[in-house]
């Protein structure tokens, strides 16, 4: 789990990017988010190393409704989010799996 003393401020979320890649590329797994009143996986992100401009593919955990792609994607409970999304005045902790080096 990556967490700073009181989370990572929802201001500093651009700087995860570089990390946030790394992890996708080489484990592959979700990451688990929550901070404030908010909890959702980050299943995906794009990442300018030149910009350090960040998006993040988010989905909500809390989705009960019935499997309608069309709805999931239209009313945002899975779809690329940009910096405005993270509350700036909370604190978020990440839970990045790893993948087991041996079976």
């Amino acid at each position: 789990m990556i967490s700073l003393t009181g989370g990572i401020p929802g201001e500093d979320m651009n700087m995860q990017g570089g990390m946030l890649s790394h992890h996708f590329k080489t484990q592959g797994t979700p990451v688990m988010i929550g901070g404030g009143v908010k909890a959702h996986t980050i299943i995906g992100v794009r990442y300018d190393d030149v910009t350090g401009d960040t998006q993040f593919l988010i989905l909500d955990p809390h989705y009960t409704g019935s499997e309608d792609l069309t709805t999931i994607l239209k009313e945002g409970w899975c779809g690329w989010k940009n910096l405005k999304f993270w509350d700036k005045t909370a604190h978020y902790n990440m839970c990045l799996p790893q993948r087991p080096t041996q079976i």
